[in-house]
């Protein structure tokens, strides 16, 4: 068997040679340092010293050493000139092992780096055999490995030691799976998985169209209609019974979420004779993962149409509940005026009469008293009727008040919920913290009963108002709304995290996600060593720092209110500021567009490939299986693949308009080599390519610093998608998703996820800023959807500044420490509101420090955390305390806001650029750019990411057009002219390409293919 390439040849070739510089990095990496001039005086020859540098200058860019048969003549000729030694007095060939040895120990010596030998060597193993747990791809296990060893200080060894290990390491994996399915499969397991190959029994078994037991379960619906429901709650019996039978080999193979969802993902992109040829125990595998993770999916799934019909339920009652009650305080308001009008008529009418004979002085006392006895016995008929009117008004007015009348809106609609609620309810597997064990004791009942619940059902979960609805004083038990309410409960509790799976993706409790406590506790020091984190070891050490910059701010904030240096802040009389930030002086220059070409179009697939030939981001494009064969696709399938998804074509209709291109070789294409994790590694050799190029620099303010922003946008869902969600405000009675972008200051759009319109932006800020190798932001700005006060902290101990832009910054409320409660703030115009909750934050540091490693060594992602802490935020202590020590970073950041105008401009310059990429992925989506053509969340983040790889082509074009340009412009004043016109306008220029294909107008083209006959013409 042919050995497996991890790199490719090239790949491998300029890993192992030493990097190729230009003058200035020449003179960046040759540069001798003062304690390096003495070690190099003491050498003993020219050859020698030349020989040292040039090790030490290519170590310092690679850090690593490289053979010395590779080092470049340009090189040696610029060290020999720099030393004053002649060109030819240092020959590679002669350099000699044992010097070259000597050299290098000293070197890492003096870099501080660790030598490569045992004990380095079983770390990375260590971490190697982590990744292979995972089932991460080798190339990006190889990438990680140099990243961890840069990061630790360890001398990277060459291509060839890496791969061994990860090789050897692959191999190991292998055997033992195949060793533990050997001895856990029993001969009753294997029966029963074989079953799955197997005709499905609800179907003819005799029909060659009848589809196996396998296929049928791949395909998960997105719908929440009851009879798609049913079947799905009729698979899951299936699977759970599989699951169940299996536990013992699940827990003899001991597979992660990330392995599991590897073989299962070969399985579901499989046909059945691949599968079937598979080797016994490899089979086997395959299909148990399959097993686990459609068992785990498909109860996520039924969660999400759970929580979706509770909502809709809920919204579609409370808006039934607004109507009545509206045409109720109709109603109300006519019965009033009739009340007024029979009052003033029939009550004051008869009291005037009455006031009127006693104002009588005439009138004999005992006529009164027969007068008045009169006017009351003629007006009683009418007094009792405004009386009666009134009494109905106020038992109307009482019951408008009170919660009967919504109640009995629920019960009404009850029958729709409990169609689509109560299967799911009594299927899924719940596990319940403390506080929600009075829930969990209705469920087993309802469970137990099989949804036929009495008066005797548990009723603790509920509140007062709901007990006395559902058990009234004189009335019979309300069943239907005791399911109303326990299905309401059941969705609360899933969304605080009160109430979780036991077997899930999603829906599990918090500590799954994080590291273990129990790991926590035995190898904490080496993970908060790893995460980079020690600097914030101890919290007292951490707060006391902060608690002078914050108070420290404060007064440069204010002083420079008081003295007027701050000219955008305007303080009024009831002491509250505003603030203006102006726009940034627009720079006269010529446009850019006369700069690209003007006579022709440049085609999209042109662009694509240009950009291929440059950065090779085809090659990122590997097949789903790690294999030991060369991928098996062509490049133009892989560029149709990514144009009929990042265009919105879709890939039939791609392989149908596109000469060439045969739809199953598209199909199979897009099936095996279209992972996210591909297309995301596609994106990450564009924009490696464009962060190692000169020409985008010149977007930077800082070449030291980098500014990076991420924002939204509402695209439609026209497909049933549990990845979606209803919002009249974008969509009308539609229902649509989120693509949420993330750009840096040189226009390269460096990561993008898909999530729910309703989902709050803020969790997913930290995903796109931890899952990116290549862009290192530092500081990074949204807009007010994307902030959250636990955000601000998870950054801050991250290394990232987050600057958002808050929408009504006044009403945001600034802390300080108790420290400064007695600080002299007579004259502060910006005071605090509250204090830093320090003794919540120091009693839960230790599960920040927690939470905040699982993140940074990337053990789970911080949109699953921050998805369930948020649900937590009302009872988890974790969240509260992380919230509380965002408020001292977001306090520190409000005050350099208001303090820095510069600040603020560069952040609405950036937030800018996302904007304008918003408006590029439009233009690049021309089949359908208002719209998700993909239901399921993998599918559309693939495609969202294939039309982020077309829009990072682009302007990777646009700069390598410019960048021979500007070579080729031999006036100085024009190359300025062109220089001050690329500065001032946006790289992200979209008008010289042909985003729309070409249309052939040739004669055969032209020819009806349909036969179509005249029409047959009215008399």
């Amino acid at each position: 068997m042919p050995r497996m390439n991890i790199l490719s040849t090239s790949e491998k070739d300029e890993f192992d040679t030493p990097p190729i510089f230009n003058s200035a990095q020449r003179k960046q990496f040759f540069e001798i340092p003062s304690d390096l001039t003495t070690e190099v005086s003491k050498l003993r020859t020219p050859a020698n010293k030349i020989a040292f540098v040039m090790a030490y200058g290519y170590f310092s860019a690679g850090k690593r050493f490289f053979s010395s048969k590779r080092y470049h003549r340009p090189d040696i000729e610029y060290v020999s000139h720099k030393l004053g030694f002649a060109l030819d007095i240092f020959d590679p060939a002669a350099y000699p092992q044992r010097t070259a040895h000597y050299h290098q120990t000293l070197i890492l010596t003096l870099c501080g780096f660790n030598i490569w030998g045992h004990d380095t060597e079983n770390f990375i193993h260590q971490e190697i055999r982590s990744m292979v747990l995972s089932n991460l791809k080798p190339n990006l296990i190889f990438w990680r490995c140099v990243d961890l060893m840069i990061r630790e200080k360890i001398q990277i060894p060459g291509y060839n030691r890496i791969a061994d290990m990860i090789l050897k390491a692959l191999q190991t994996r292998k055997n033992d799976l195949s060793a533990l399915i050997q001895a856990s499969l029993t001969l009753e397991n294997q029966a029963l998985l074989d079953s799955l190959f197997s005709k499905d029994d609800d179907t003819d078994p005799n029909s060659e169209k009848s589809p196996y037991k396998l296929t049928t379960l791949k395909k998960i619906s997105q719908s929440s209609k009851p009879a798609k429901v049913s079947e799905k709650l009729n698979d899951l019996l299936y699977l759970k019974n599989q699951y169940y039978q299996l536990q013992p080999v699940f827990s003899a193979l001991n597979l992660d979420h990330e392995a599991i969802r590897y073989y299962a993902g070969s399985v579901i992109k499989s046909r059945i004779f691949q599968i079937s040829r598979r080797e016994e125990e490899d089979r086997y595998l395959h299909v148990i993962a399959f097993i686990a993770h459609q068992f785990f999916s498909l109860q996520d799934n039924l969660v999400d149409v759970f929580l979706s019909t509770v909502k809709n339920f809920e919204n579609v009652a409370s808006r039934e509940h607004k109507e009545r009650s509206f045409e109720r305080q109709k109603e109300q308001t006519r019965s009033v005026q009739i009340l007024l009008d029979k009052i003033e008529i029939d009550v004051f009418g008869v009291l005037d009469g009455i006031q009127t004979i006693l104002n009588n002085q005439a009138i004999d006392p005992a006529l009164k008293i027969t007068e008045i006895t009169r006017i009351l016995k003629v007006g009683h008929p009418h007094i009792q009727g405004a009386k009666s009117e009134h009494s109905t008004l106020r038992q109307g007015i009482k019951q408008h008040v009170s919660d009967d009348q919504y109640y009995d809106i629920l019960e009404s609609r009850s029958i729709k919920l409990q169609k689509r609620s109560s299967g799911i309810v009594k299927v899924l597997e719940f596990m319940a913290e403390n506080s929600a064990q009075p829930l969990m004791a209705a469920i087993n009942h309802y469970k137990m009963k099989d949804g036929a619940v009495n008066k005797t059902a548990p009723s603790d979960f509920l509140s007062l108002a709901e007990y006395s609805a559902v058990y009234p004083e004189n009335g019979a038990f309300r069943t239907s709304l005791y399911k109303i309410f326990l299905f309401q409960h059941i969705a609360s509790a899933i969304k605080s995290g009160t109430l979780n799976l036991l077997h899930s993706y999603k829906y599990q409790s918090l500590d799954k996600y994080m590291i273990s406590k129990d790991r926590w506790q035995t190898e904490k020091e080496a993970l908060i060593h790893r995460a980079g984190m020690q600097d914030f070891s101890t919290p007292h050490e951490v707060l006391e720092i902060l608690d002078k910059a914050l108070h420290q701010q404060y007064q440069t904030t204010n002083a420079n209110i008081t003295t007027g240096r701050n000219l955008f802040i305007k303080i009024s009389k009831q002491k509250v500021y505003n603030i203006t930030t102006p726009k940034q002086e627009e720079i006269e220059s010529d446009p850019l567009k006369p700069f690209f070409p003007e006579q022709n179009y440049v085609p999209l697939t042109e662009i694509l490939s240009t950009v291929n030939h440059h950065s090779g981001f085809l090659r990122e494009f590997q097949h789903w299986q790690n294999r030991y064969t060369k991928n098996s696709t062509s490049d133009k399938s892989l560029y149709a693949g990514i144009m009929g998804l990042g265009c919105s074509i879709g890939t039939r209709k791609m392989a149908k308009i596109s000469p060439n291109i045969k739809e199953n070789a598209l199909q199979h294409t897009v099936n095996w080599y279209f992972s996210l994790e591909n297309v995301q590694a596609a994106n990450n050799a564009v924009i490696k390519l464009m962060d190692q190029m000169e020409l985008p620099n010149i977007y930077r303010k800082s070449q030291d610093t980098l500014h990076t922003a991420s924002d939204g946008q509402k695209f439609e869902v026209r497909s049933e998608s549990l990845n979606a969600n209803y919002s009249f405000k974008y969509f009308g009675k539609g229902q649509g998703a989120s693509a949420y972008t993330f750009i840096d200051e040189r226009n390269l759009l460096w990561h993008s996820l898909v999530f729910s319109a309703s989902e709050r932006e803020s969790a997913y800020v930290v995903d796109g800023l931890m899952r990116n190798d290549v862009i290192k932001s530092d500081i990074h700005s949204t807009d007010t959807h994307g902030y959250s006060e636990a955000i601000f902290a998870t950054t801050h101990m991250l290394g990232f500044s987050y600057a958002p832009r808050i929408k009504n910054l006044k009403k945001q409320s600034l802390y300080i420490f108790k420290s400064g409660q007695h600080a002299d703030k007579s004259n502060w115009l910006i005071k605090p509101d509250n204090y830093v909750n320090a003794d919540l934050i120091i009693q839960n540091w230790d599960d920040i420090l927690r939470l905040i490693a699982t993140i940074k060594l990337k053990e789970t992602s911080a949109s699953d955390i921050f998805s369930r802490l948020n649900s937590y935020s009302r009872q988890n202590v974790l969240y509260k305390a992380l919230k509380a020590f965002g408020q001292i970073i977001k306090s520190l950041f409000i005050l350099r806001y208001l303090d820095d105008v510069q600040l603020r401009q560069d952040i609405e310059k950036q937030l800018n650029k996302v904007e304008l990429s918003n408006r590029f992925t439009r233009a690049i989506a021309v089949g359908n750019p208002r719209e998700f053509i993909h239901a399921e969340k993998e599918e559309q983040e693939i495609a969202e990411s294939c039309n982020r790889l077309i829009k990072n082509s682009i302007i990777c074009w646009n700069y390598l057009y410019l960048s021979q340009k500007l070579s080729i412009t031999e006036n100085d004043n024009n190359r300025q002219i062109l220089l001050k016109a690329i500065s001032t306008h946006s790289p992200m220029s979209w008008a010289h390409i042909n985003l729309l294909g070409e249309y052939d107008f040739s004669d055969e083209k032209l020819k009806d293919s349909f036969g179509i006959k005249p029409p047959r013409m009215a008399a």
